[in-house]
């Protein structure tokens, strides 16, 4: 009975890892096919994940490969213009059992000529930090973000860093513009939404407030509210969770308020609905509704 539900734990662990890696794919390499750019999530050995997918084509885990590595392409262009074609390479390391039972292993493989010993020890320790911070939960798209939230607090010469993408906190809606007669929308990331009740309450609050927008599910999980400035707020309050309004996520559960924007009439479904599990689908809508460039800075984080 127990070497069954050991056995079954890794092939469900073995499963994760690979859906995981199947959405990564299309979020980090969706700009890269359109413009036959270079991609920025690559499986080193493709071979191990054709044989991780026949394992579960089979329901065996028993013959999985041990590990699955990954590269990944962080651009520091973005945040300084003397840099062309050029950022840090990450070597992601999936053991068997990853990520219900062990966390992810992150090598920084390549970082810019203008970036100092120190910077590539600090960002070694973060990227790692993260990715043992994360054991249980499918870490990368985490990784690769706090990979990016170091990259843009380096400095190259005098560049100027402002490119930086935002996150936006409770109070900062104090020091943006006031736009009374404008519609408002905030941009969600969040690590996972895979919880059925979470995804109703979700949907249930934004409609209670009047807000328009989309909930996508699974990982990483996409949340757009749009509507009135102060509707707005007041949901970002309730998804962040307190004491006094229970039932968000909380700061724990790892996700962020990754920007604002104002416009002068609604560009998203005036009703707030929930999406299939698929980046094509989210990016298909976010173009469709001239949200794109928004969609790309606040969640891809792609300038």
């Amino acid at each position: 009975m127990v070497a069954e539900e050991a056995a079954s734990g890794m092939f469900d662990a073995l499963d994760r890892m690979v859906l995981e890696i199947q959405a990564m794919d299309a979020i980090c390499n969706a700009e890269a096919e359109e413009s036959d750019g270079e991609k920025g999530f690559v499986v080193v050995a493709q071979k191990a994940l054709e044989q991780a997918q026949r394992c579960l084509d089979q329901a065996d885990a028993s013959d999985a490969p041990s590990q699955i590595d990954i590269e990944a392409f962080v651009s520091a262009e973005a945040y300084c213009e003397e840099i062309s074609n050029d950022g840090v390479r990450l070597r992601i390391s999936l053991p068997i059992g990853y990520p219900t039972f062990y966390s992810a292993s992150v090598t920084v493989l390549h970082t810019p000529k203008f970036v100092t010993r120190s910077n590539h020890d600090e960002l070694s320790s973060k990227v790692q930090a993260t990715a043992t911070e994360l054991k249980g939960s499918e870490a990368m798209m985490s990784i690769i973000t706090e990979c990016r939230n170091v990259v843009s607090d380096w400095e190259c010469n005098s560049s100027d860093i402002d490119a930086t993408p935002l996150e936006t906190k409770d109070n900062d809606t104090a020091s943006s513009p006031i736009h009374p007669a404008n519609v408002s929308r905030r941009w969600i990331w969040v690590h996972h939404i895979t919880n059925n009740d979470r995804r109703k309450q979700i949907v249930i609050e934004a409609q209670d407030r009047n807000l328009g927008g989309f909930l996508k599910a699974g990982y990483p999980g996409v949340v757009c509210v749009e509507g009135d400035s102060d509707a707005c707020d007041d949901f970002v309050v309730w998804i962040k969770g307190n004491k006094s309004r229970p039932g968000g996520f909380g700061r724990n559960w790892g996700h962020h308020v990754r920007g604002e924007a104002t416009a002068e009439q609604r560009q998203l479904p005036e009703s707030f609905e929930e999406l299939e599990d698929d980046m094509g689908i989210l990016g298909t809508l976010c173009r469709e509704s001239n949200v794109e460039d928004e969609f790309r800075e606040f969640i891809l984080q792609q300038k």
